[in-house]
């Protein structure tokens, strides 16, 4: 969906923002973002996407109360900005969104040094030790479980088959393979993800993490879970080729140095990695024939995903 500059206009007037001098879009996997520069600053609008990257109302504003809850325990977050009415979520043609300060800095996007994966680990377990047992009812629709990503695999089996997704069939054929081999225990402790702290999602400046960004995927689930993805999206290096055993072992003394892991935990550690591995295989697949101009990384990072990198994992 492309939006005017004449609308975005239109959704920054609800704001005290003054006046409205650049609007430029930011290329993202799925929603609709903007930087806004106003007479009043630098401004960040995000737009909920289309299909499953779609956001209702509500659970926008339940992820603005997790932001909240955040901020309440001083964690490095970007606080959201209300408009003139003291409303915090906007909709446009039943896109719905907010909008927050843009905040400078910078990215780590090659292979992080130590101090970043000390950093983010700790960083992770503070996290961890805020949200653990903390959940959100406006959204309970949103997971990306291992029950729901099964679930979700198998509705989308034959728009897999009947696309151009190279190896389309060996992609089905390991995918149910490896999904059905995973299982996590009831047991395990739960709290509202982050779901997706990747390195495009930490913010630095001086060589200290300022703000964790992009919450739009969270929802309650197994913290694993949390641990998982991120620890797949910060210990593999050599751009996604090797899997990093070291680098690993540095984040999760991080980790547990604010938040001890459980054995159960530990013995789920392993198959809740692969699970991300999974998830996001799945993920940039969809991306790539849902696209109307699809990505040919995006094919074969998924296909490197499942073929490639998950039976890299040793901890």
């Amino acid at each position: 969906m492309k939006f005017t500059n004449e609308e975005i206009i239109k959704l920054a007037s609800q704001y005290n923002l003054g006046e409205i001098k650049s609007i430029e879009p930011v290329a993202t996997s799925g929603n609709n973002s903007f930087i806004i520069i106003a007479e009043s600053g630098k401004y960040f609008l995000r737009l909920c996407g289309e299909r499953y990257r779609h956001r209702s109302i509500e659970e926008i504003e339940g992820e603005l109360d997790l932001l909240d809850k955040l901020k309440e325990n001083n964690f490095p977050i970007i606080d959201y900005l209300k408009t003139k009415d003291g409303k915090r979520v906007f909709s446009l043609e039943n896109f719905n969104g907010y909008l927050r300060k843009y905040v400078e800095g910078r990215f780590v996007t090659s292979n992080p040094a130590p101090e970043e994966l000390i950093d983010v680990g700790k960083t992770l377990g503070k996290y961890h030790k805020i949200v653990e047992k903390f959940k959100i009812n406006k959204r309970n629709k949103i997971n990306f479980g291992l029950e729901e990503t099964r679930k979700f695999f198998t509705e989308h089996k034959q728009e897999i088959l009947q696309s151009n997704f190279r190896e389309a069939e060996k992609f089905i054929e390991v995918y149910s393979q490896e999904i059905n081999k995973l299982n996590f225990s009831e047991n395990l402790p739960q709290g509202m993800l982050h779901e997706d702290l990747g390195k495009r999602h930490v913010i630095w400046q001086d060589n200290k993490i300022i703000a964790i960004i992009d919450f739009d995927r969270s929802y309650f689930g197994y913290l694993i879970l949390d641990l998982g993805q991120t620890l797949r999206g910060w210990c593999f290096k050599d751009n996604w080729q090797n899997w990093s055993p070291e680098n690993a072992k540095i984040f999760l003394q991080a980790y547990e140095s604010e938040r001890k892991v459980s054995n159960l935990e530990k013995e789920a550690l392993v198959s809740a990695i692969k699970f991300a591995i999974l998830e996001r295989a799945l993920a940039f697949c969809l991306h790539c024939i849902y696209s109307k101009q699809p990505d040919p990384a995006d094919e074969e990072f998924a296909l490197a995903s499942l073929f490639e990198q998950i039976n890299k994992i040793e901890i």
